[in-house]
């Protein structure tokens, strides 16, 4: 009897311990389910340079600067890619001057054919990483990449000395500062913008509330014009030619403008029809009255119903053609 009622006693406590520890668990369970997220992420530093003799295997990198071209069948080194040489910092594909050279001869130059993209065949094309610029820093983040960005990212100084008593962009110790300027902004982008949402909205507001939301800005130099539409929280894409200009587009993405390298020549842009309320000429050097207009037909592709064209060259009053022009494009 006695020996039952210890046995019972001992199933009873059993019992209990089993309850506990299905409770501990199931507590367990969802405790790691509701915070479990919010454990911190603990990411290893590497070495410093001084201990590189040093580094384990996983550190070590082995690629190393060598102009390598594309080949058949195409195959990433066991060793990793190969570093271009310093000189193609600025290399873009299908932008290659060297190669657009030979293509010259058979290239219509009256529609700016030698400005679009051109591809070489595969065995020509370089297959090794595009190296950033010497001394190249971190980007300065917006807003203040509005007016100021590092110059060894973007070092041309060609565009300054050309353009710089048109405010475009001037040199400043390590920087290069964008006071807002352009060849047609004479008292500065801003001031540019108001009197175009004076003239859309008959100045009782702005381009936003003319019901502007998208811009594509063609020959957009170093996208001042885009930049200042920012604050009114309206869209932009800029576009221009790798010219006589050196690659202008680095400026506007160094900024963190929305860029990029193209030409209205014998192909489409590449954006859906209907994209933007407004497309925005500034001395953007396009021959609109050419070829019966074609390039007017896919700059109404692009525009939104009531949509807004500005054509803005008043530096070309006194040109003798400048009258001509205008009046073929108002036909």
């Amino acid at each position: 009897m006695g020996g039952y009622l210890l046995s019972s006693a001992f199933d009873s406590k059993s019992g209990q311990m089993i309850l506990v520890a299905l409770l501990i668990m199931v507590g367990s369970f969802y405790t790691g389910t509701l915070f479990g997220n919010n454990s911190p992420i603990y990411v290893s530093q590497l070495p410093s340079n001084s201990s590189s003799s040093s580094l384990p295997d996983i550190y070590t990198f082995s690629n190393k600067v060598a102009l390598t071209y594309r080949k058949k069948p195409l195959l990433i080194p066991d060793a990793g890619m190969n570093v271009c040489p310093l000189m193609f910092n600025e290399y873009i594909p299908c932008h290659d001057v060297s190669y657009t050279e030979d293509l010259l001869p058979n290239l219509d130059l009256s529609k700016r054919e030698e400005l679009e993209r051109h591809c070489p065949p595969p065995e020509k094309r370089l297959f090794c990483l595009v190296p950033p610029p010497e001394d190249y820093k971190i980007p300065i983040r917006w807003p203040t990449s509005r007016d100021y960005v590092w110059r060894s990212n973007v070092n041309h100084t060609h565009l300054a000395e050309v353009k710089g008593g048109q405010n475009w962009v001037h040199e400043k110790n390590q920087l290069w500062w964008f006071p807002g300027g352009g060849t047609h902004f004479k008292h500065g982008a801003p001031e540019y913008i108001q009197r175009l949402g004076n003239m859309t909205t008959n100045e009782t507001g702005d381009l936003h509330s003319a019901g502007v939301v998208q811009v594509l800005d063609v020959g957009c130099g170093v996208a001042s014009f885009s930049a200042y539409l920012v604050p009114l929280d309206i869209q932009t894409m800029s576009f221009a030619p790798k010219d006589g200009h050196e690659n202008q587009i680095q400026f506007a993405l160094e900024r963190g403008i929305g860029a990029m390298i193209s030409v209205l020549a014998t192909k489409q842009l590449p954006y859906p029809s209907s994209s933007f309320e407004m497309v925005h000429c500034s001395r953007c050097r396009v021959d609109w009255h050419e070829n019966d207009g074609i390039l007017l037909k896919e700059l109404n592709r692009l525009l939104r119903s009531n949509g807004y064209f500005v054509y803005s060259a008043p530096l070309y009053r006194k040109d003798k053609d400048y009258p001509i022009i205008w009046d073929k494009l108002m036909i």
